[in-house]
Formats: structure tokens, C-alpha cells, sequence
């Protein structure tokens, strides 16, 4: 017995106590707020200006925000389709339980046919059909006042008190990281596994409509591969493969000398240090090739090697071609985390600091690559023992 009531119950985890009483603190506040700026909007109001419906929607608006029946089409859109709906069918087919059957049905195709679904519709549709004597005297003006009113109204409150609750609402799926080549190609960390098209099409063979927006369930499997991939290689850290033997570069030095250190090193990035020590930016190739005087090579080829041995007359610190803005991370950060930097940003090297953001190592997309390579053999060699 006790197996089959916990069949009946939702594969969902349950809500903080908290959390519940935020949110159905936020549904009462929507539906209270609703009916008393309705009725105040309306003239001569003899009763609250308040369609029943419109608390179930307060319920999908600010409980289920990112589910698809939640957005503002099928929220507006249900309301309003299937209210004119069952107007229609008041003032034309008896007797009543015929037309109210005969409204569910056709609202239900309606919404699905104008991707509006929104299952308050269902009994929206029924109010001008049972809810009075003489259901022919609900004209369209319904639609007006109280439905679009109060739909309105509720949308602007959910807007508002998801907000409040620290939730995105319209839901909009986290817009792409910029492509930074310019080729269209799939970022690296969406290349391999599942990727929202993958979704989609596997949504598009489902027999029944999913609760959920294939961008939504894309993230969420996201989240679970990172987790499955931590409970893997989670155990490593920067510190475990970052480079401790550091070259590093003074602010007040001149360029040529950070392109020299470059060369000797054969390096691609030095960290920039000020007097106290203190890292304050990383400085390139990169950096140092796009302040060559480029009109002086063109009629001195000794001109570059006087710029970078500090007697051209142009003679710039390290701290005139440094890049400032430097993205950094903690020796004690997972080193899975370093993924997306290395890999979908375009960086290639990351300064590591410790507690107080003192320079402790630098590791780069070789190092990443050794470290995964290093937990992935020894959980291999784990599991066949």
C-alpha cells in the first residue's frame, strides 16, 4: 500500500518550508492585488471584478514561472481564446452540459493550435456557461472587463513579485556565449554531448505536450552532466597542476624586456607585478604586437629591434601594454571549473591567487589538459582495480 501511494506522489523534490511560504505568500498578493485595482478601475463596480480563473493562473504564474504554461502567450492568449469561446457556445447551444463539453473540447484545439496552452482556460471557458441563470446575457464585452482587465493586471503583478522573489520571469533561456571566431562553429563545450537541437528533437517525438521549453531542459541536463563530471574529477584542484616556478614582469619595466622573458621562456603570458608585488595584469604577445610602431618598420628595419631594446625614442612600460582587466582563480577552485574559461572564453592562461589574492601560479590549457588527463587514468585504474 505504502508502495502504491508513493507511486501516486510527483517525481519532484519537495520545497523548503521557506520557500513555500514565499511563493504562496506572492500567489495571494497577486490575486488580492488583482481583484481590488479591477474593481477600482471599474465604474460602478456593484462586486469584486474578479474571474475565478484567474487564481489557478496566479498559481502556474508564481510557482511554475519557467514552465511553457506559464509565459505570458499562453497565459493571455488561453484566457482570452477560451473565454470567447464559451460566450459563444452560452448564446447558441443547450443545453448546458452540451455546451460545456462541446467548449472544453474546442478551447483545448484552440490553444493548442495557437501554442497558447494554459490549462485555467479549461474552466475559463465554462464560466459564462454556468456561472449564471441566463448564460445568453454574457455578451463579448466579457472579454474586456473582467478578463483582459484582470489578465493584465495578474501579468504585471507576476512580473513584478517573481522579481521580487529573485526569479526571471519572463523565462528567457541564458542567451549564448559570443562567437568569438566569427564561423558559426558550435562553442567547445557544446560540441560533444547534448545539445539543444538534440533536445528538440527528441520533444518533437514525444506523443503528449512536455511541461517544459527544450532551452530550459537543455540547461538543467547541463547542470546534471557537471555534476556527474564532478563527482568524477572533482577531487582536483588548481593547485594540484598549476605552474609554481613563476616568470614574471614589473609594471615599470619597458616592453622589450617582457618580450624578451617571452622569448627566453618560451612563453606566451607573463604576470604583471606591481612595487608591493601585487598582480595587476598579464601581458602578451599579443599586447606587445599591437604597440610595434608599425610606420618605423616601414623605413628602418632596425627599427623594431631598437623599440625593443628601449632606444627608439618610443619607449612604452609594460604597464602602457598590459591587458588590466585579468581573469583570475583560487588555488583551491575545482579544476573542472576552469573548463569554460579555457575552452568557450578563448583564454589560454589563468593567473591562480590565493585567499588574500596573492600570485601563487599560472596554469594554462596544457596544464588543464595533463590534470583531466590525470584524474580520468586514475579513476580508470580505480574501478578495474
Amino acid at each position: 500500500m505504502l508502495a502504491l501511494l508513493q507511486r501516486c506522489l510527483p517525481d519532484t523534490p519537495p520545497l523548503s518550508t521557506g520557500e513555500a511560504l514565499r511563493t504562496a505568500g506572492a500567489i495571494g498578493v497577486a490575486v488580492l492585488l488583482t481583484g481590488i485595482l479591477s474593481t477600482w478601475l471599474v465604474p460602478g463596480a456593484l462586486a469584486p471584478v474578479l474571474v475565478a480563473s484567474m487564481g489557478a493562473s496566479a498559481i502556474i504564474l508564481l510557482a511554475l514561472p519557467t514552465s511553457p504554461l506559464a509565459q505570458p502567450w499562453p497565459f493571455i492568449g488561453g484566457q482570452l481564446v477560451s473565454a470567447a469561446i464559451g460566450i459563444a457556445l452560452a448564446r447558441s447551444v443547450d443545453p448546458p452540459l452540451l455546451a460545456c463539453g462541446l467548449a472544453v473540447l474546442l478551447t483545448v484545439f484552440a490553444m493548442l493550435r495557437l501554442r497558447c496552452l494554459h490549462p485555467p482556460g479549461g474552466a475559463a471557458t465554462l464560466i459564462p456557461i454556468l456561472a449564471h441563470h441566463d448564460a445568453r446575457q454574457f455578451d463579448f464585452g466579457y472579454l474586456l472587463v473582467p478578463v483582459a482587465l484582470n489578465a493584465f493586471l495578474l501579468l504585471l503583478l507576476a512580473w513584478g513579485l517573481n522579481r521580487l522573489l529573485g526569479r526571471t520571469y519572463p523565462h528567457r533561456p541564458l542567451p549564448p556565449l559570443p562567437d568569438r571566431h566569427g564561423t558559426g562553429d558550435p562553442l567547445p563545450t557544446e560540441r560533444a554531448g547534448v545539445r539543444e537541437e538534440d533536445v528538440r528533437a527528441v520533444l518533437a517525438e514525444e506523443p503528449v505536450m512536455p511541461d517544459i521549453g527544450a532551452a530550459e531542459l537543455r540547461r538543467l541536463m547541463a547542470r546534471a552532466e557537471d555534476a556527474a563530471i564532478n563527482r568524477v574529477f572533482g577531487e582536483l584542484d588548481c593547485a594540484a597542476v598549476m605552474s609554481r616556478a613563476l616568470v614574471t614582469v614589473s609594471a615599470k619595466q619597458w616592453a622589450g624586456e617582457a618580450w624578451r622573458l617571452l622569448r627566453q621562456h618560451k612563453i606566451r603570458a607573463l604576470p604583471v607585478l606591481d612595487l608591493a608585488g601585487e598582480l595587476v595584469g598579464v601581458v602578451t604577445l599579443v599586447d606587445l604586437l599591437k604597440h610595434i610602431p608599425i610606420e618605423g618598420l616601414q623605413q628602418d628595419a632596425h627599427a623594431l629591434t631598437d623599440w625593443l631594446m628601449g632606444r627608439s625614442e618610443k619607449k612604452p612600460l609594460v604597464e602602457q601594454v598590459m591587458t588590466r582587466t585579468v581573469q583570475t582563480v583560487r588555488a583551491d577552485q575545482a579544476l573542472l571549473d576552469l573548463v569554460p574559461m579555457l575552452s568557450d572564453a578563448g583564454l589560454h592562461h589563468l593567473p591562480v591567487v590565493d585567499a588574500g589574492g596573492k600570485l601563487v601560479g599560472m596554469i594554462t590549457q596544457s596544464d588543464l589538459i595533463a590534470g583531466l588527463h590525470f584524474a580520468l587514468v586514475r579513476r580508470t585504474m580505480e574501478r578495474w582495480g
